[in-house]
């Protein structure tokens, strides 16, 4: 799989180590995405891995609506029908009204589906029924499009995977196992493959199976499960988009902001920059689909249960972009995409989406 930039260049990160800003590398292989290791510079433990600014205060993003157009693939000797399905970042309509008549042939029935959106999306037809996403005219249940849905866990500085006790320059592929687990979840590597070239870091880069398993299952004591989401804007045609450059969205909650030195010594009052964040969400496949991320640490993105983009460990921000059309998927067919990202020091935080995929269905 190669991997390009699916919407112009992110925000400029800088370059160094964790506690500084990083240079962003790019990913990039056959069907499961790696990063091209920036190498820039070598770090330690106290200088951490992440880059960002010190601020804790996420920025915010706004949604806007972009209809798209879905054509009845059912309908013989017909006059097409056109129905207006709400994408991932949908949150307001425009007023208007929108009439759609289909004739049959010889056996089959005439319906007329009539719809007049309000800004409540609300859409009337003749037999009283209301949809609050999306108008169908061939008789299948309407595709409902929402934010992605994100459970957070935040985990405390002396975690022996977190707080700054690693440190890395660049991406470590091969982390974990190629395959989703049974589970749905990522499943530790023992043996993970050679570094890139240039690459210096702490050896390992995850402490232990039992250790990766406190990442993305709730475990009293060890983490706090905290739910959430992430609404995507469009940013320019067809291509939506969520950034953040101080990524702190468990500030304030679970175990409470770091006061807490980590394993650097260092205590940051004003956020909490130990969590792992985890996306399970569903598509349909559509010719010519990208999904791109920028940021850091690690970040595992699995489409259809296979690896398909690998920025594993402690590193300043990195990209990676998944090209669909590389993955053998069937268009018109509906596939899972299930991403995994950890946040292991806390002396900055970077995190970005882009995606020409219009519609995420909830799971």
């Amino acid at each position: 799989m190669s991997f390009s930039i699916a919407c112009g260049s992110p925000a400029p990160q800088g370059n160094g180590t964790d506690s500084d800003a990083g240079t962003e590398s790019t990913a990039s292989t056959d069907g499961t995405a790696t990063t091209d290791d920036p190498t820039a510079g070598t770090g330690s433990a106290s200088d951490g891995t992440d880059s960002g600014t010190a601020s804790g205060t996420e920025s915010t993003t706004t949604t806007t609506t972009a209809p798209t157009s879905t054509t009845d693939p059912s309908a013989t000797d017909t006059d097409t029908a056109t129905a207006t399905s709400t994408p991932v970042t949908s949150t307001t309509t425009t007023e208007g009204e929108t009439t759609t008549q289909g004739e049959t042939t010889e056996g089959e029935t005439t319906t007329t589906t009539t719809g007049e959106t309000t800004d409540a999306t609300t859409d009337t037809t003749t037999d009283a029924t209301t949809d609050t996403t999306t108008t169908s005219t061939t008789g299948e249940p309407p595709l409902e499009c929402g934010n992605l849905p994100v459970i957070y866990r935040d985990m405390k500085p002396l975690h022996s995977d977190f707080g700054c006790h690693m440190w890395g320059n660049g991406v470590r592929p091969t982390l974990v196992q190629p395959m989703l687990g049974g589970d749905g979840k990522p499943v530790y590597n023992p043996q993970p493959g050679p570094t890139l070239p240039g690459y210096g870091g702490s050896n390992p880069q995850i402490t232990s199976a039992a250790s990766f398993s406190d990442w993305y299952n709730t475990k009293d004591g060890i983490n706090v499960e905290i739910a959430g989401e992430l609404a995507l804007t469009e940013i320019q045609q067809g291509i939506w988009s969520f950034e953040s450059e101080e990524f702190f969205p468990l500030t304030g909650q679970g175990f409470g902001n770091n006061v807490t030195p980590n394993w650097a010594g260092e205590t940051y009052p004003d956020r909490n920059g130990s969590f792992t964040t985890e996306i399970h969400t569903n598509f349909v496949y559509e010719a010519g689909q990208t999904f791109s991320f920028s940021g850091d640490d690690d970040v595992w993105i699995f489409i259809d249960g296979k690896l398909a983009m690998d920025i594993g460990g402690l590193h300043p921000p990195a990209m990676g972009t998944i090209e669909l059309d590389l993955l053998g998927l069937t268009v018109g067919e509906t596939y899972s995409l299930d991403a995994f990202h950890a946040e292991r020091c806390e002396a900055g935080s970077n995190f970005r989406i882009d995606t020409s995929i219009n519609c995420f269905i909830p799971m």
